[in-house]
């Protein structure tokens, strides 16, 4: 820019803030009003204080469902846009769902965003978002009633998913799902452990409160099976600071989808990895355990009353029906449990295995 340019630029704006206009706050307006969605998730993650799961749950079904919308300035998302996408994603997805939740979840999860940027952004002193079209979806009663899932690996499968799993080639694959059932983790859960996290004197594992749901440490006793389990795969362990290291030992385990199939079709059952920890808070239900132990070996809080701080769960009490559940479950998976060791009825033939697997 010549000097003569310069002073020419320089009348310009001098005259523009004679008559009242701010040139600093037209270019915060000009670039507002030019926020994509793909900028406006990330400015929110980090404004945020999420955990890494929620801000990789964030992003996937953003970046997955609405891809063709991640450049578009989020003024020009229109409530017709949202009403449509949103009944695009119902009609079915390829793993046999309807995709009714993936819809609501996503279009949730944009709400929040846009609510975001009309509270962080304005243009001339109004919202940058003067009303939320996802808001349509509430006014015309659209979101889909989604109903909880209630599947668990049934009783009369349970020797079958076993064997399946036992099958499988990746034994720490095969660990982890086992894991699952005879301790009730959440995926994440089971898959962020750490060696940590494990505590062979005093035979317990920890889920940390970064990881936990309700942002409350998790110390859950181990049986015998799984005190076994755990230390065979210490035993064998590789540099990777996860009980199930990802390929390479890089991060944890990431990829089992064609384990998951695999079980599936071996087994003849159709489980899904949550049914894993249904599977183990019925089975511990079915044994009669009281309400404060299921409470505490499900992580959730307990209704607050009056008597709710007078009573506390030891972990050894914990421990006494821990190691109910995995007989149960070993016997339901054909074991015959009998210090620490577990046959396997397979035909005519016996087989002997730990019952760390």
């Amino acid at each position: 820019m010549s000097i003569e340019e310069a002073r020419q630029e320089a009348r310009y704006v001098l005259a523009e803030m004679s008559s009242g206009v701010d040139p600093n706050a037209a270019k915060k307006a000009d670039k507002a009003s030019a926020l994509t969605l793909d900028e406006l998730l990330e400015i929110y993650l980090a404004a945020k204080e999420l955990r890494e799961s929620t801000k990789s749950f964030y992003r996937r079904i953003i970046r997955r469902c609405l891809k063709d919308w991640l450049d578009k300035p989020i003024t020009k998302i229109t409530k017709d846009m949202v009403e449509d996408r949103h009944k695009q994603m119902s009609n079915g997805t390829t793993k046999g769902t309807s995709g009714r939740a993936t819809a609501n979840g996503c279009f949730k999860t944009l709400q929040a965003l846009l609510n975001y940027a009309a509270e962080r952004f304005e243009i001339d002193g109004q919202p940058l978002i003067l009303s939320n079209p996802v808001g349509r979806l509430t006014r015309t009663r659209a979101w889909y009633r989604v109903h909880p899932r209630t599947g668990v690996i049934p009783e009369a499968k349970m020797r079958d998913w076993y064997m399946a799993v036992k099958e499988l080639e990746q034994q720490h694959v095969a660990d982890y799902f086992v894991l699952l059932v005879f301790t009730g983790l959440r995926r994440n859960e089971g898959l962020c452990l750490k060696w940590d996290d494990i505590d062979f004197e005093a035979r317990t594992l920890t889920v940390r409160r970064d990881r936990a749901k309700n942002h409350l440490d998790h110390v859950l006793p181990l049986s015998t099976f799984l005190f076994n389990l755990l230390k065979r795969r210490h035993d064998n362990r590789t540099p990777s600071p996860y009980v199930f290291p990802g390929r390479f030992d890089v991060g944890h385990l990431t990829d089992f989808r064609f384990a998951l199939a695999q079980v599936r079709k071996r087994s003849r059952c159709r489980f899904m990895l949550h049914d894993c920890r249904r599977t183990f808070l019925s089975a511990a239900e079915r044994l009669e355990c009281p309400y404060y132990v299921l409470k505490r070996l499900a992580n959730h809080k307990v209704s607050s009353d009056t008597l709710t701080p007078y009573i506390q769960v030891s972990d050894e009490r914990l421990r006494t029906h821990m190691e109910k559940i995995s007989q149960h479950f070993q016997q339901l998976m054909g074991m015959e449990v009998a210090e620490g060791v577990a046959v396997v009825a397979k035909g005519k033939k016996q087989l002997s295995v730990s019952t760390g697997m």
